[in-house]
């Protein structure tokens, strides 16, 4: 089992904003739309493309290379439905979000 690893300060992640960090190796994308955050891995479904080079409108994320979209409160896709965003487990502990990232 791994740890939750603190990333940020969560008032340094502000509402609509998106941000690429990197947790035990790996790149992860912090998403935050109004009080949730979430936590998913920084690659787009199709080919890997980093989400964190997409634009963020509202809660759809579109990736910049061949405009997948995922819905971020739920890492469903949008276009197309069949993907689905791979997400970690994500707590605020003493202000901080911390992230615990799995191993493949």
């Amino acid at each position: 089992m791994m740890a939750f690893e603190p990333v940020i300060a969560a008032d340094d992640l502000w509402d609509g904003e998106m941000r690429s960090c990197m947790v035990s190796g790996r790149r992860v994308l912090l998403v935050r739309i109004g009080d949730e955050i979430r936590a998913f891995e920084d690659r787009c479904a199709h080919l890997g493309v980093p989400l964190s080079e997409g634009t963020l409108c509202g809660n759809v994320l579109t990736c910049s290379a061949h405009h997948y979209e995922y819905d971020v409160r739920t890492g469903c896709g949008i276009n197309p439905r069949s993907v689905k965003l791979v997400e970690f487990p994500l707590r605020i502990e003493n202000g901080a979000i911390t992230v615990e990232v799995r191993r493949d």
